[in-house]
């Protein structure tokens, strides 16, 4: 996961490959994706707590950088 982890929103970026008994290794793609945390009740974005954000603490690196297409 990268660093950003702010407001009520995660980045989760996450690369895909081939299995890992094949050999060698095939990267298929890189992705980010946006996770928004919502309120169950009031069904609006919330804030990540600082619970939340001391257990994902761990996970968070630079984020994947893209190519620009042109």
């Amino acid at each position: 996961m990268d660093r950003a982890a702010r407001g009520a929103s995660l980045e989760v970026c996450y690369e895909v490959c081939s299995p890992a008994e094949v050999a060698p290794a095939v990267l298929y793609t890189r992705a980010t994706t946006t996770i928004v945390l919502v309120d169950r009740a009031s069904e609006r974005p919330r804030r990540i707590s600082d619970r939340e954000r001391d257990v994902w603490s761990p996970y968070l690196e630079a984020p994947l950088e893209f190519s620009r297409r042109r």
